[in-house]
């Protein structure tokens, strides 16, 4: 029986391990690979919301990086103020340390921050979430949360 094609052709180093040929046919690379190293993940759709509140945790342990957007579409209110707060969550204990804060927003705007494995805090959590605060009389926030995260 014959090897199938780029099996057979193997040699080993001079430390003895082991190299092995493999044919081109045998590997498959997405035609649009980039799709697959990035993803929009979502912290918090977009709501008016008018008292403070959390969001849910987010699974991010797969991601090295990610951009952080926070979109404010309409703001109502006497002397409204929004401040987003982005959280990572230790699994030990349960608790949540703050990886990123937007504070006093009050106007509509997109506000950014990338976050790294190497920025301080890093982005070394496997779960994230949003939370917010809001102030002011009869105050209305219409925001988003996302994130756009490299793998």
């Amino acid at each position: 029986m014959e090897a199938p094609q780029g099996y057979g052709r193997n040699t080993y180093d001079s430390s003895g391990n082991l190299k092995t040929v493999i044919s081109d046919s045998d590997i498959q690379v997405p035609t649009d690979a980039r799709n697959h190293w990035y993803e929009a993940v979502t912290l918090l759709s977009s709501a008016a919301r008018t008292s403070s509140g959390t969001g849910d945790d987010v699974d991010v342990g797969r991601f090295i990086a990610g951009v952080i957007c926070i979109d404010v579409t309409a703001v109502s209110g006497t002397s409204p103020s929004l401040d987003v707060i982005i959280e990572g969550k230790d699994e030990v204990s349960g608790k949540y340390k703050t990886i990123h804060s937007e504070t006093g927003i009050t106007a509509t705007g997109t506000y950014w921050k990338t976050i790294t494995l190497s920025t301080d805090p890093p982005l070394a959590f496997k779960y994230i979430r949003a939370r917010w605060t809001i102030s002011g009389t009869d105050p209305s926030f219409t925001f988003s949360v996302s994130m756009s995260a490299k793998a």
